[in-house]
């Protein structure tokens, strides 16, 4: 595996998001079919913003503490899972979340080589509990998906 440096990686996001954006796609259109969720979404980070990818053509630009999806991002190297985000204080619910209706969601972070640069997402609109094997597939997928960004660096 390569080495990259940080800075050519960030310069690249924005680039190596347009191109692998049909590819993002898909890949959350199997993970809405695989998890039987209705949100799931890729999100690349693009210094202090996060841009979202749905399994549709849209696609949607966050500051990064606005987005759930964003989490994963701020503790690197750890999967997010809620349960219940009825759950959470009012005051940490992300408003794009909150938006969409989502009650559970599930996060895992996208490397490529060492370098964390986005985050897999499933989200659902019932309270549920994600089973350890769930997570497992959606972490695979997560690498499957920092491969792909690889290819194109």
């Amino acid at each position: 595996m390569k080495a990259y440096r940080k800075s050519a990686i960030d310069s690249l996001i924005p680039h190596l998001g347009q191109v692998c954006a049909p590819s993002f796609r898909r890949v959350a259109l199997n993970c809405q079919r695989i998890f039987n969720v209705p949100v799931a979404a890729i999100g690349l980070r693009e210094h202090r913003h996060l841009r979202l990818y749905f399994a549709g053509e849209s696609q949607q630009r966050l500051l990064m503490d606005d987005a759930l999806c964003g989490l994963p991002l701020t503790i690197p190297a750890e999967q997010i899972q809620i349960q219940d985000l009825q759950q959470v204080p009012d005051d940490l619910q992300p408003p794009l979340a909150l938006a969409l209706g989502v009650r559970s969601y599930v996060g895992v972070p996208i490397f490529v080589g060492k370098q964390l640069l986005g985050s897999l997402n499933i989200a659902d609109h019932q309270p549920r509990h994600f089973e350890v094997a769930e997570v497992q597939r959606l972490r695979d997928l997560a690498v499957w998906t920092g491969a792909l960004l690889e290819l194109h660096l």
